[in-house]
């Protein structure tokens, strides 16, 4: 079985979907494969006196970097990718033959939004399982994320 790719954003909702996977990818033995996106710009912050220049791909390794470090996973690749993060989950995983990706659910807004929009997106357009993890804390008390 090959790795495993999941998408991150930074959120808490990410970070429990990178747990899991990783802890699935453990205990399959395979490779976890982190993925985020970032806008195409850069900035420049300005203050005491100093100028800083941001650019969003550096941000984008700087987290993915803070989280791969606090993963329960041997083995952690990442990318940073611009554009939608779905298309660049499946892309990822098309390109790495991956056997899975792992999704994080958002709070449903409505009936309408059964599923966060990445997450319908993945699970239409993968060519490979789709795992959605169960990241809302507070709807079942017994369980811990």
């Amino acid at each position: 079985m090959n790795e495993i790719v999941v998408g991150v954003d930074g959120s808490e909702t990410a970070r429990r979907a990178a747990h899991k996977a990783a802890e699935i990818a453990a205990a399959r033995g395979v490779g976890l494969h982190l993925v985020t996106t970032v806008p195409r710009n850069t900035s420049t912050v300005r203050g005491s006196g100093e100028n800083w220049q941001i650019d969003s791909l550096s941000d984008g390794e700087q987290r993915l970097r803070s989280l791969a470090v606090a993963l329960p996973a041997d083995e952690v690749t990442m990318s940073v990718q611009y554009g939608d993060a779905a298309e660049a989950m499946c892309a990822e995983a098309d390109r790495r033959d991956a056997s899975m990706i792992v999704v994080g659910n958002r709070r449903v807004q409505s009936a309408a939004h059964v599923l966060g929009t990445i997450a319908t997106h993945v699970t239409r357009t993968a060519d490979c399982d789709v795992l959605i993890v169960n990241t809302r804390v507070g709807d079942n008390p017994s369980r811990q994320v």
